[in-house]
């Protein structure tokens, strides 16, 4: 015969307690309530038990649901920015909380209904999310607590987490110069494109690009023709823009002192197509050419010949602060604590490897 499994009483008389302390513990509520003794016995006696507490039986007494929906543009159905959703999973279940996840594929025109379908499943709020940073004109309508990631409203009505794009266009701008180089050029990308395009009002080009032309006029090196070109965001475009400052009108490669000694590339994807482009026309990188991206993107950054150095976005700390901006949304006495409306600006880190070192003293600075 099957033996019944332990409930939320049996903890209870295992640890000496009330049934009620046991509910505090073990639905997140010990702080300020128990003693940290008690709790560590609680939690022990659980865990000696089996005990799973009952998530229906909560969600009735509490009017919650236990779950998180996330609305996402592509994030899921592209080889990009998982690190966002697999962090979220993650902090979301550290919370005691389900993350329910449904991708558009770019179709913004289903967002209504899915935010419709979100709320009739009773999730507790709603993350929209976005494959890369744009500025999101409308938003589906709900009743629901809801909070941005990696997009924004110039209104700024509600709690947004978004990389901090100014400062990895500044930090970019100071690295290449701090190794020495004076002839830099940026790759950049547009932010256009139909409504199934990834990129479709992507401002993070644009962004970067102003910060690393004032980055480089804050270290007072002089303008000159070509310093951003507007190649794209694939690998594809990365290596014709490559081509593009390298090379003369007539196909042949500039001469080593009027040619770049570094390319700041707009994404990795354009990185790697830049050190494609500098190698198909004799070039070492980073002997003759340093290259530097963004995004740390997986599976390609640390797997390109020589490995790039980038700049990493924050997917994951993205994913985390936007689970906790909604559990606190929720419940302030959880996640990180009140959560206003407004922008949080998330640092990007510096991954060094391979691809930037000094200029080549032939081509001098």
């Amino acid at each position: 015969m099957n033996q019944r499994p332990a409930r939320a009483a049996d903890v209870a008389a295992r640890a000496g307690v009330s049934v009620t302390a046991v509910s505090f513990v073990l639905g997140g509520k010990a702080d300020g309530n128990i003693a940290a003794a008690t709790r560590d016995r609680i939690l022990a006696a659980a865990a000696e038990l089996g005990y799973r507490p009952n998530r229906v039986a909560q969600s009735l007494r509490a009017n919650r649901t236990h779950a998180l929906g996330l609305m996402t543009d592509g994030i899921a159905s592209s080889p990009f920015a998982g690190r966002l959703l697999a962090a979220a999973g993650r902090r979301a279940a550290e919370l005691g909380q389900v993350l329910i996840v449904h991708d558009s594929h770019f179709d913004t025109e289903r967002d209504q209904h899915t935010a419709d379908d979100l709320a009739a499943r009773r999730v507790d709020a709603i993350i929209y999310a976005t494959m890369g940073l744009r500025r999101v004109d409308a938003l589906p309508t709900t009743s629901l607590p809801l909070v941005l990631a990696n997009c924004f409203q110039d209104e700024d009505v509600r709690p947004t987490g978004i990389p901090d794009e100014e400062s990895v266009g500044r930090q970019a701008a100071h690295l290449l110069i701090e190794a020495g180089h004076r002839r830099v050029v940026m790759l950049s990308g547009q932010g256009v494109g139909d409504s199934h395009d990834p990129y479709r009002g992507n401002v993070a080009g644009p962004l970067r690009a102003k910060a690393f032309l004032t980055g480089l006029r804050a270290c007072e090196i002089a303008r000159r023709a070509g310093e951003v070109v507007v190649a794209g965001w694939g690998i594809r475009d990365g290596h014709a823009g490559a081509l593009r400052v390298l090379l003369d009108g007539n196909g042949r490669l500039l001469a080593a002192r009027d040619r770049p000694t570094a390319i700041f590339a707009v994404n990795d994807r354009v990185a790697v197509g830049a050190v494609m482009g500098a190698m198909s026309v004799g070039l070492c990188v980073p002997e003759d050419l340093s290259v530097v991206g963004v995004d740390d993107q997986e599976e390609l950054a640390d797997q390109l010949v020589p490995a790039l150095t980038t700049f990493r976005l924050p997917h994951v700390e993205m994913g985390v602060w936007a689970v906790d901006a909604a559990q606190s949304l929720i419940d302030p006495g959880r996640g990180a604590g009140p959560v206003e409306p407004g922008r949080t600006l998330l640092p990007f880190h510096l991954v060094r490897r391979a691809t930037v070192g000094p200029p080549n003293p032939v081509a001098g600075t």
